[in-house]
């Protein structure tokens, strides 16, 4: 980390990368059931450098690959939000500002990427860099820290220490708060050397792997067909089994009348079934760890009107939300928080918010909004702020002016003639539009000045409409009503 006394970059105190000649080699082309056994063993010893170098290994499996980026892409692609702790504190709103050119930083979304390895992995540990750019302290980079550096052999966790060369010695030391990020994206009741989530999937990955092997041994054995002869005396016996030594090599034989070859296929349906339906048995226990459902990467028939896609899609929203919720807090607190340490900022570290509500969701709020509306209530300001983290962008009131559910609240049409107001709209239309409330339509105002809802009001007008012998359209009579809307004489109806 940069020195935060004299102002400007220490870049001797950066933490050296493991040299890659110094990773474990490949121990998937080797593993078996006994040794998996091992490995576990060894991690929860302390030692965890087989089981992460299995873990790296896994990755190259194209199921746990394709899952996996699915659950950290859920994350990546949402929309960063960034919002004040307190939202009328001034100080709290500068903290939003200063750090709003962090979240806009390649480094920060290195940073985002590496942790998010922690949903699956134990745990994820990077080391912060700063730099003195003249006016304030800037994030450098994140330089994640190699799963292979991790020490647990006290039972905690520590960084091993590396040569100038990128060798790992034998000494460790403790990881420093205001140098590494540590993030775990899970919420297991185990400790790191345990595996975590990742231990899971050995099992299922094994099975799978290994049945690759078994399928060919089968296939080798008793997938290939072979012949089958019929003979009748000993000479026959002797002509087939050197008939049958010739086709070894030939591909073909030759008989006599009385002797009898037949080939014989030896995979049924099932034999010959029997990996896939394995395969895809493994494929599913996979996705359902990793992204909590499996019809995004398995179609399967799930019965028509079970809603079994939109039970698994919101499982997997769910997930979404806890690790863009875990990941939030350990930005705040081991990130945020220290930038605006050293950039002497008065208020508290911003709140990070990630993406959205679902469109299913989102769906339900805006018909909660709606019904508000209709009932004469609606968010208050504070509310405001709630609806902008949910649905992913800021929002503010409108100012166009929006039609109460119990009346139109500006000057009703009585106080406008009163005060001689003419008609604004209708001159502009036609003469016959300008006398639309007076003579035979003089009725119609009554009833609109009368009316205390616009239900009350449709109803007067059309019982009275009916009744009364009046040669005007119904077109010209929606032509009237709809000029005065437009005009904003819209309490033509008395407010309730």
């Amino acid at each position: 980390m940069s020195n935060m006394t004299d102002k400007k970059p220490d870049k001797d105190n950066q933490i050296i990368v493991l040299d890659p000649r110094q990773e474990l080699p490949n121990i998937s082309r080797t593993i078996t059931g006994s040794r998996l056994i091992t490995i576990m063993q060894t991690a929860e010893n302390g030692d965890t450098r087989e089981l992460f170098a299995l873990y790296r290994d896994m990755l190259a499996d194209n199921q746990i690959q394709t899952d996996f980026t699915k659950r950290k892409a859920a994350v990546l692609g949402d929309t960063i939000n960034i919002q004040p702790a307190d939202k009328n504190n001034p100080a709290d709103i500068a903290a939003v500002d200063l750090c709003d050119d962090l979240a806009d930083s390649g480094a920060f979304i290195d940073a985002m990427s590496w942790c998010l390895n922690a949903t699956l992995w134990p745990v994820a540990v990077a080391e912060k860099t700063y730099a003195w750019n003249g006016s304030k302290f800037t994030l450098s980079k994140i330089t994640p820290v190699h799963y292979q550096l991790l020490d647990y052999s006290d039972g905690h966790l520590r960084i091993f220490d590396l040569d100038p060369t990128g060798k790992p010695l034998n000494t460790s030391h403790l990881p420093d708060p205001s140098r590494y990020i540590i993030h775990r994206g899970h919420t297991l009741p185990m400790r790191d050397q345990d595996g975590g989530p990742m231990r899971a999937l050995l099992f299922w990955w094994l099975l799978r792997t290994q049945s690759r092997q078994w399928w060919a041994d089968l296939l080798e054995r008793y997938g290939i067909p072979f012949l089958k002869g019929k003979y009748s005396d000993p000479e026959g016996k002797a002509v087939l089994q050197n008939a049958f030594k010739l086709a070894v090599r030939l591909g073909a034989i030759v008989t006599s009348k009385s002797t009898e070859v037949e080939v014989v296929q030896a995979a049924t349906g099932d034999s010959a079934n029997s990996h896939e339906k394995f395969v895809e048995l493994c494929n599913r226990e996979i996705s359902k760890l990793i992204v909590g459902q499996s019809l995004s990467t398995n179609a399967q028939p799930t019965g028509l009107g079970e809603g079994a896609s939109g039970l698994q899609g919101e499982v997997r929203d769910d997930l979404r939300k806890m690790d863009a919720a875990l990941l939030a807090r350990t930005l705040r607190d081991q990130l945020l928080a220290q930038y605006c340490t050293i950039n002497n900022a008065q208020g508290q570290p911003p709140n990070l918010i990630f993406g959205s509500d679902s469109s299913s969701e989102l769906a339900a709020l805006m018909g909660l909004l709606k019904t508000l509306k209709e009932s004469g209530l609606e968010p208050d300001d504070d509310g405001l702020s709630t609806l902008s983290e949910r649905i992913g962008f800021t929002v503010r009131r409108s100012s166009t002016p929006s039609f109460s559910p119990t009346g139109f609240n500006v000057e009703p049409l009585s106080a406008k003639l009163a005060k001689g107001t003419t008609d604004l709209i209708a001159p502009s239309e036609s003469s016959t539009l300008a006398e639309a409330f007076t003579g035979q339509l003089a009725p119609l105002r009554k009833i609109i000045e009368a009316s205390s809802t616009p239900e009350e009001c449709i109803s007067k007008a059309r019982a009275w409409a009916l009744s009364a012998s009046v040669n005007l359209s119904a077109d010209l009579l929606e032509s009237a009503l709809t000029a005065y809307t437009a005009n904003g004489i819209k309490s033509t109806i008395k407010t309730a």
